[in-house]
């Protein structure tokens, strides 16, 4: 699978973590996410794959090398962020980006502006991935979550 058909399968999963709540994960669709992570990361062939009460998944790639090498660890975080909802996560592909704003969401004037996000000139003719406006789009981290895996598995 590659990462972007990884990527746009995670961010369906409601993640939006609460503050409030006093408990790790702090809602129980963090924990959803990481139970389907530890039986991906399981049909991978990956090892010792533990997943604690708190959400904590590791896993282990077996080394395909006899020489001596570093031990490596790659560390995301599965939940997203209290300030907006995860749930019911529409995103949209921007082919071909042109440089300029990015309606997500019309009827609420929702959009991403150039005058705003600058940075955004960089991506010119590049392939960019947003939410509908209605939602926030979890890439923070579930890019990372989904990075991590397909590197593992290539």
């Amino acid at each position: 699978m590659n990462v972007l058909d990884r990527f746009l399968g995670y961010v369906k999963y409601d993640t939006q973590s609460d503050e409030l709540t006093n408990l790790t994960p702090s809602t129980p669709g963090q924990m959803v996410f990481a139970q389907a992570l530890e039986k991906e990361l399981k049909s991978l062939g990956l090892k010792d794959i533990t997943l604690d009460d708190n959400g904590y998944l590791m896993a282990t790639l077996p080394s395909n090398t006899d020489r001596k090498v570093p031990t490596v660890g790659f560390i995301a975080h599965l939940d997203t962020s209290p300030d907006m909802s995860g749930r019911h996560v529409n995103p949209r592909i921007v082919e071909n980006y042109d440089g300029g704003n990015i309606v997500l969401d019309a009827d609420a004037g929702v959009v991403l502006s150039v005058d705003d996000f600058p940075e955004l000139k960089d991506y010119v003719g590049e392939r960019l991935v947003v939410t509908d406006g209605k939602t926030l789009l979890g890439a923070d981290d579930k890019a990372g979550v989904a990075e991590i895996i397909t590197a593992v598995e290539y």
